[in-house]
Order: C-alpha cells, then structure tokens, then sequence
C-alpha cells in the first residue's frame, strides 16, 4: 500500500515524465518500423539511407545546440510541448513522402524535433530525480523503451493492414491523446538542474569521457533501431511486418531491464552494470549476426537490448550530478546524438561496401570501448571533488 506522500509524488512527478518518455520512444519505435517500407517505397540503398539517417543526426544536433539556454530561459515543460507537435507533423510527412527530397527534409525535421525533446525530457527527469530524491532515471529510459515497443508492434500491424498515411496519422492521434492527458502536470520545478542552469559548463576530463562513452552508446541504440528491420529483410528475407521483430524484442529486453535499472545501480554499483551490459550488448550481436535463422537474430536483438538497457540512464544521471547539472546534461545528450549524427553514413558505407552482418560487428566492438571506457570514468570522477558520486 503506498502512502499518500508518495502516492502524490508518482502522480504529479514521476507519471507526466515518463509519458513524456514513453510518447518520445512510441513515435521513434514508429519510425524503425518505418524504414523497410521507405526504403522499398524510394528505392534507396544502404548507403543513400546512411545520409539520409546522417540529415536526422544533423537536425538533432543542431536544435540540440541550442537545448541548455533554451531550457535555462523557457524551461524544459514547455520545450517538451512544441517539440511534440513538430514531431509528430514531420513524422506523418516522412511516412508518406513520395520523393526522396521531401522524406529527407522531414527526417532532418523529424531528428531535430526528436533530439530536442530528448534534451527537454532528460533534463526534466534530472530534476524529478533530485527534487524525489530517488534514482528514478533507469525507469524513465524504461518508459521510453516501451513506448518504442508498442510503436514497433503497433506500426508493423497497421502497415500490414493499412495505408502510410492511416498508420502515421493514428499512431499520431495515439500520441496527441495520451499527452493531453498528463502534460498540465508538467511543472517547473527549479530544484535542481534549473537553479544551475545558467552555470557555465566547463569541459573537463570527467564530462568529456562521459559525452564519448554517450556517442557510442547512442550509436548502439540508434543503429538497431535503424538497420535491425532492414536487416531482417534483407539477410532474413523477413516480410515488413517481421522484419520489425528485431526492434521490438530489443525494447521489449530494455524495458524490462530499465525499469529494474535503479534497483540494479543501487544492489550492484554503475561499475558492475555498466561493464557487464556492454558484454552482454557483444553476445547480443554476436549471436544475431552469427547465424542464418531469424529466430536467433530477433533474439540476438533481444539481448542487445537487455545489455545496452541501462547504460544511457547511468551515463545521464553522471552527468545531473555534475556541478551545472542542466548543461552538462544537454552536453552530454548531444554528444550522443553527435554520434548519432557521424555513424549512420559510416555504418552506411561499410554495410555498402561489405555487408550489414559487418557492420553490426562494428558496434559490438563499440560495446567493448564503453565497458573500457566506464572504467576511466569511475577514476576521474574519484578525483573531481565538484562531481557527486552515484555508486554506493
């Protein structure tokens, strides 16, 4: 039975920000079903989709660019309301665009929208997590891999038994409905990243590794949300409706494992989580690339979702518990989708030029550098007296 404290702490605080997590994850599961059919649609190839994926990095980056003073100056609740509205409009365009021109101004639109409701929602959660007072990022990152689950599930029905444009319009009415719903308790709460907002960032050796080890992370997500479908489709001869199993078997593990997430930091310690998920995110994709039966590969998706679940989480709230809270966290989220910007044309070109099996063997290595990397972390936060550490 829960009391009547925390009762009102989950309603007021807790349940509007993990909507907002949810819808964002709902509309980027939406997409990754999305992308086997635009490919069929436009006729692009690997690597003409590696540059479109490169415009959804470059909107992201840029409106991400600005994310730390415009929270600072209209805070994050109202940042969260427009980016959902331009969202949801670029999405319906990018999933019905008869020319290649169009569908890459919406994906520009779509990643620039995205990644500054990624910055919004982050930092919201950092100052729900301090004004709580309980480590409750890991289970925001949850809602967010379920949203991306219901949206990839969601999505591959509608488009085995619809239109593009009914399925990007009732997919977006979803979204519009269940905002409605909770977005008045979407208060500005100035306790903690927006009281230090306006400090200024400094760079140094701890925020650095933590924006690096934030690119490769993003790098991972993004690239089974982005290649998993096409993958399936193609290496797996999945039909359309299928070929998302791979995404939604990859959110449905980080789910699970995300809303268990602060738990795990608090009973194992970051060091643990981190350097044992990026193992398991290797299995993962080892065991996906490694065979030809599909329903291996959609478990190999599976359990590169369990490994990554918690990494983001772990490497944002580092970040809130630095001296500039709100900047650091935008810094941070921009490096990732810097990353996210750089690697769709570089994955592009190497599934191009040998295959997608290769290219995900690409990531993985990556996993291996975030394991490493977590542990450099850990030592230069032992030695910065301005950053709190989480790990008991």
């Amino acid at each position: 039975m829960l009391s009547p404290q925390l009762s009102r702490a989950i309603h007021r605080f807790w349940f509007p920000t993990a909507m907002a997590f949810f819808l964002n994850g709902l509309a980027f599961g939406g997409w990754a079903a999305q992308v086997p059919r635009a490919s069929e649609r436009l006729q692009m190839d690997e690597g003409t989709l590696g540059l479109i994926l490169l415009g959804m990095g470059i909107g992201a980056v840029a409106a991400m660019a600005f994310s730390g003073l415009m929270i600072a100056r209209f805070g994050a609740g109202l940042l969260i309301r427009l980016s959902l509205v331009v969202f949801l409009a670029s999405y319906i365009v990018l999933s019905t665009a008869p020319t290649l021109a169009l569908f890459a101004a919406a994906v520009l639109l779509f990643g620039a929208a995205g990644g500054l409701m990624d910055v919004a929602i982050n930092a919201y959660a950092s100052d729900v997590e301090a004004h709580m007072g309980w480590r409750v990022m890991a289970s925001f990152h949850g809602m967010w891999s379920v949203g991306g689950l219901v949206g990839a599930a969601a999505t591959s029905y509608l488009l085995g038994v619809s239109s593009d444009l009914t399925q990007s319009l009732a997919l977006s009415a979803v979204v519009v409905v269940l905002f409605l719903t909770c977005q008045h308790n979407l208060i500005e709460l100035r306790h903690h990243v927006h009281e230090k907002s306006s400090q200024r960032l400094v760079i140094n050796r701890l925020t650095l590794i933590i924006a690096l080890l934030a690119a490769l992370a993003f790098s991972a997500e993004g690239a089974v949300r982005d290649w998993s479908a096409l993958f399936l489709a193609r290496d797996h001869e999945a039909s359309n409706d299928r070929a998302a199993w791979g995404y939604a078997a990859f959110c449905a593990t980080m789910a699970a494992c995300r809303l268990s997430g602060d738990w795990m930091r608090g009973r194992f310690g970051e060091r643990n989580v981190v350097v044992i998920s990026g193992m398991i995110a290797i299995v993962g994709f080892i065991l996906s690339i490694g065979f030809s039966d599909f329903t291996l590969a959609v478990a190999g998706f599976a359990m590169v979702g369990l490994g990554l679940s918690n990494i983001v989480p772990i490497l944002i709230s580092a970040a809130g518990r630095d001296a500039a809270p709100g900047p650091s966290i935008a810094f941070v989220v921009s490096a990732g989708y810097a990353g996210f910007l750089a690697s769709p044309p570089i994955l592009g070109f190497i599934a191009s030029q040998t295959s997608l099996s290769v290219m995900f063997a690409v990531v993985a290595a990556s996993c291996a550098v975030i394991a490493a990397g977590w542990l450099l972390a850990e030592r230069a936060m032992a030695a910065s007296p301005a950053h709190e550490s989480g790990t008991p």
